[in-house]
């Protein structure tokens, strides 16, 4: 049993890891049996994998089986709301609660981030440092739920989107909060990533629309 378990962990990472990075689109029936296959296990832990993708939004029920989610414009707005409520308080308690160890993670992944030049690594190290910053509030609860609402957001980060002008001036925004935390300055923390992420919300939402202009 202990086998099949860690067969089922291993099998949810990579599932995961092949959604958020595209080579598992949006709307793609997932099959039990031919990812077994693919994976070398048995039908057992693909299907304890899926159901913790289910559990994490990635995954919905179809009426061929499960499936790849595809957001909608509204669902974009709807996770965006949420996750700007919680992380606006995370950023908070992150000022309140801030160690040496946390400060250096945040100044390494942004400093990694300003030197970067590819623009798949930049939004990479843009989303690793809101999870570093969502592991300094110090609060397993609110952490858990903005890495479940991160990885819905994941599934609609296209190219396009990754390379609008617009989000240049990201790394502006995180030496901002960087510096609010580092000074222990909750409301400013808060309100400076509350801003910065209503502004990447509607980056989001403009390339969704293109997209669907597009497609129309």
């Amino acid at each position: 049993m202990a086998g099949q378990a860690g067969a089922g962990e291993a099998q949810y990472l990579v599932l995961r890891d092949e959604i958020v990075g595209g080579a598992l689109p949006s709307g793609t029936t997932l099959l039990e049996t031919a990812l077994a296959a693919r994976l070398g296990v048995g039908r057992a832990p693909v299907r304890e994998a899926i159901l913790r993708l289910e559990c994490d939004g990635l995954v919905v029920r179809g009426s061929r089986g499960p499936q790849v989610r595809t957001l909608t414009a509204t669902e974009v707005v709807e996770i965006y709301q949420a996750r700007i409520a919680l992380e606006a308080e995370a950023a908070a308690s992150a000022a309140a609660h801030r160690s040496a160890l946390d400060l250096a993670r945040l100044r390494h992944v942004h400093e990694e981030a300003r030197q970067a030049t590819d623009p798949d690594q930049i939004r990479m190290l843009h989303g690793r440092w809101h999870s570093v910053l969502r592991q300094a509030c110090h609060n397993p609860t609110i952490t858990g739920i903005l890495e479940r609402l991160a990885l819905q957001l994941a599934l609609y980060d296209s190219v396009d989107m990754s390379r609008n002008p617009n989000l240049d001036s990201s790394d502006d925004e995180h030496t901002a909060v960087l510096d609010a935390i580092t000074a222990g300055d909750q409301d400013t923390a808060r309100s400076l990533l509350r801003t910065h992420l209503e502004r990447t919300r509607d980056v989001r939402i403009a390339a969704l629309v293109r997209e669907e202009t597009t497609a129309g």
